[in-house]
This record gives C-alpha cells, structure tokens and sequence, in this order.
C-alpha cells in the first residue's frame, strides 16, 4: 500500500476517533494535529506524533489499549492505545454490558468506584474524572453505582465490594507507575482482582460495536455536573455530588474495625522506648499517609515519622520519578530522611498503598538492606500464624 493511502487511513482513524471523544481538549489536540500533519511547514512532527496516538493497520480493527487481569493502564493520551475520557467510557459500558449479561436472575446490581490523584493537566486528564465517567455509564443502565470521595486506598475500594454486596470494583489508578500513566484495576464480586476467564470475556465486551460509541453525550453531563457544583454551595463531597462522603467515611470505618475484629490485634500497647525503633513512613507523593496512620493507631503503634517531602499527594511525583518502593533506589529520599533522624526503619507505600517496602538499617556495615517481596511475606506469614493461625479449628496439612 502507498504511503499516501497509509496516511489517509491514518487521518480517518483519528477524526473518526476524535469525533467520538467527549474530551475537548484531546478531541481538539487530535483535530489539530491533522490539520497541521495537511500542511506542509510542520507534516512530518504531525503525522509522527498522530502515529504514536493511531498506530494504524491496513484494515480495521486497529491497535488499541490491551485489557487482562490487570484491567487497563497506559499513559495519558488521545487515542486507543492510551488512558482518556473514551477509552475509560468504553471500557465501563463494556464492563456494564457484560455485568448486564451476566445476571441471569434479574437482581439488583450495584458497583463501587475509587480513584487517586493522577492527572494531566494539558489533556484534562485525570483519574476523578474517569471514576466519574464510569459512575455514569453503569448507572445510565441501572447499575447502582457509589463513588467513594476523597482519595481511597487500594485495599479499602476492594474491600468495599464485599461490603455493600457490590457485582464489581474498579480502582482508577495507575499504581507504581511512572506520572504519564494512568489506570483502571477491576475488582470481582469476591473483592479479588479479575482473572482468566473473566478478563477475556470483558475484553470482548468491550469491543463490540454497540459498546465503541459513548450511550451518551457524557461530556456534556460532565460540565453539566461542574456548572450546577460552582452555583450550588450545598453540594457535598468532591465529585460535584455525585460521590458520598458518609457512605465513603463508614467503609473505611468498616474496613479497620474488621482488622480489629480479625483476631490479628492483640490489644497489647507498644509503648515508645529508648530501645524502640523509630520508623520513617513514605507514601511515595500517593494516597497512602492517612491510612498508614490509622493502621499504625489501629495496632497501638507508636506513630511514625512521615517524610515531608513525599507525604501528600502530587500527580508530579517531585522527588521520584519511579514511585515503585521495590525500585532501586526509589528509597533514597525515605533513607536519607531516616538518617537524619535517627530512623532505623523505612516503611514505604507505592501511590495507590497496596504494595508495601521495607527497609532496615544495619548499623554494623551502616547501610541499609532492602528487604524483599518473599522477606516481608515470610515475616507477615510468621505473624499471621502466631496471631491467628495456632488458634484456628481449620483443617490444615501437616506437611
């Protein structure tokens, strides 16, 4: 085929993308680039980058972004193969449809979303904004969706899907991920993430026709939402009314009171000693600081001491470009502020806090050892079975 009939495909596929995009800003990115890849001055930078957003076969379908157990994540782009408003919407009707379908005795449905604080501010991007889009396609089906406000941890929107009975949860985040990437982790009626076969039957869901092309104008309802929020001050919570800040504020109650009732708190104070360990805390620029207060106040820790530089949330993850605590040297800042404060432990969330790093300071060789996934896992392992596993009545091997 011609490079001229290759480019022409090209220029279709993103118009007729950007024609369904409910996104102004990358809908006008996209419609621009075209015209400027028509042009002579600029063409080549314009075809180049409308290539990195539309990679293009001869015939349709063309490449778009991949859907698994790990649900989706890319970077933060116009077109298929990234994270933005129309991928996500896609991906919830597909969701939906599948739910829909699946739902042989007619019950009642509901679903619970959570997101964080990724965002990019030229595109208009961000992970509020797709929890919210998804929100409103399952409920225009009549799917009963809550919307957690606020930033939520990880593990709390998948415990949340067992607590209010709900068929699915989706996370948006990208997690350790690096600030272009965004995400969308789902969460089955067990509260697990999905697996084999379930990943591939949504992935289908999400490609059929019907399921492409927005149900709805959800931009418009989107700056619908906005408008109404900025003249109406009795609107609560932080998604224009659409989020529940009571509800949201009783599963998170619910999620540490079943800590507390799991048998893994033993009641047992741990006071602040001359020989006790100080910990530093990271949350890595993420969502994680209020939560690991809470765990620590849950166990009667004494409280940690957070790295100021990484305690609250930043799309830009200023001091760590990788915010993945298993990263080399992703630790750096947490340490260096260890050191300085006489810290022999560093304790670090990633941004979405369902991974956990921790390091020791050995003070004999005066470096610190990282511990490993299998480390920690061995240690929470030995804890689990002091704490609750010689008590349990289940059956267990003996081998």
């Amino acid at each position: 085929m011609a490079a001229e009939d290759i480019e022409s495909i090209l220029f279709q596929h993103a118009k007729a993308w950007a024609k369904l995009d409910p996104n102004v800003a990358t809908a006008s990115h996209v419609e621009n680039l075209i015209s400027r890849a028509k042009q002579h001055d600029d063409s080549a930078a314009s075809v180049e980058e409308l290539r990195s957003y539309f990679p293009t076969n001869q015939e349709p379908p063309h490449p778009r972004i991949g859907f698994g157990t790990a649900g989706l994540r890319g970077r933060m782009q116009p077109g298929p193969v990234g994270m933005n408003d129309l991928v996500v919407i896609q991906t919830a009707q597909g969701l939906a449809q599948d739910i829909l379908r699946h739902n042989t005795d007619g019950k009642p449905l509901k679903a619970v979303v959570a997101y964080d604080h990724r965002c990019h501010g030229t595109f208009d991007l961000s992970s509020k904004n797709f929890a919210i889009y998804t929100k409103l396609v399952f409920e225009s089906v009549g799917i009963t969706c809550t919307l957690l406000d606020g930033y939520v941890a990880t593990p709390i929107l998948a415990f949340a899907v067992t607590n209010i009975n709900a068929e699915v949860g989706i996370m948006v985040t990208a997690s350790h991920n690096p600030k272009q990437d965004d995400g969308y982790k789902v969460y089955w009626s067990d509260g697990c993430q999905i697996r084999s076969p379930i990943d591939e039957r949504i992935a289908s869901s999400i490609v059929e026709e019907g399921n492409l092309s927005p149900w709805n104008d959800y931009g418009e309802q989107l700056q619908e939402l906005k408008t109404k929020a900025n003249s109406n001050e009795e609107l609560i919570g932080e998604c224009y009314g659409l989020s529940n800040p009571a509800e949201t504020e009783k599963i998170v109650k619910d999620y540490f009171q079943a800590i507390d009732m799991s048998g893994l708190v033993s009641g047992e104070v741990f006071e602040e000693t001359s020989i006790s360990p100080k910990i530093a805390y990271t949350a890595m620029h993420g969502i994680g600081h209020p939560f690991a207060m809470k765990s620590f106040q849950k166990f009667n820790l004494p409280p940690f001491l957070p790295v100021p530089s990484q305690k609250d949330p930043d799309p830009n993850f200023s001091t760590v470009p990788f915010p993945n605590p298993e990263e080399k040297g992703a630790l750096n800042e947490a340490t260096s502020f260890a050191i300085q404060n006489g810290c022999e432990i560093v304790l670090a969330n990633d941004p979405d806090a369902d991974r956990l790093g921790v390091a020791e300071f050995d003070k004999e060789s005066r470096t610190w050892i990282m511990f490993t996934g299998d480390q920690i896992g061995t240690l929470l392992g030995h804890y689990l079975w002091n704490a609750i596993g010689k008590k349990s009545e289940k059956v267990r091997s003996s081998q």
